[in-house]
């Protein structure tokens, strides 16, 4: 039986209305920092395109830096879980950077939305001063892909660099050429995926 299950009717009942408060208030905070970014988004606004009182917000986080940072946690946490079912699949290094790059493009093409996230909120998601410190869904994603790698190293050839660093360049790599392929209707995730393959592998 879980928490939430073994609590008396009424208490349960008021849990239940806080988590799906605390979701809509997200959802809406997610829709708006991705079209308007943060400097140009207002509490205001996200309490807006709810049903919710003007004061709700309050309830659940302290300001918008806080559910801009839960945001931020969410959505890396869902790209890694679709990232990493695919990039340990991987077996020779050719094949972690071909499913890495492919992975997020196409990511990238059926969540346009977080894409759109990420993009229009750049240089705060980068900016570990002003966010405090990587969020710890980052710190276990980052954990998780460098496992990867270096479990890899050791059963193929591998090249003879930092692999933090490598890793580094490669989402640099991806994210650059994302916003790009988004931006144009003439690339495809699969496009994207063989020329960012082949620039990181073999140069151009």
């Amino acid at each position: 039986m879980t928490i939430l299950a073994s609590m008396p009717f009424d208490r349960r009942k008021r849990q239940v209305k806080k988590r799906k408060n605390r979701e809509i208030i997200i959802n809406s905070a997610r829709e708006v920092f991705a079209r308007k970014g943060y400097d140009n988004s207002s509490v205001r606004e996200i309490i807006g395109s709810t049903n919710l009182g003007a004061g709700t917000f309050y309830n659940y986080f302290p300001d918008k830096l806080s559910v801009f940072k839960s945001i931020n946690e969410r959505v890396v946490s869902e790209f890694s879980s679709f990232f990493l079912k695919e990039v340990e699949k991987s077996k020779t290094f050719e094949e972690i950077i071909q499913i890495a790059f492919s992975s997020w493009f196409n990511w990238i093409s059926d969540k346009e939305h977080d894409h759109l996230f990420i993009k229009n909120n750049k240089k705060y998601l980068l900016d570990l001063k002003w966010l405090g410190s990587r969020s710890k869904e980052y710190k276990i994603f980052n954990g998780k892909i460098l496992k990867v790698a270096v479990d890899l190293s050791k059963k193929t050839e591998f090249p003879n660099n930092d692999i933090s660093f490598m890793i580094t360049s490669l989402i640099a790599v991806a994210t650059s050429l994302g916003d790009e392929m988004l931006s144009r209707q003439d690339i495809t995730p699969d496009d994207a995926t063989a020329f960012a393959t082949k620039l990181f592998l073999k140069g151009l």
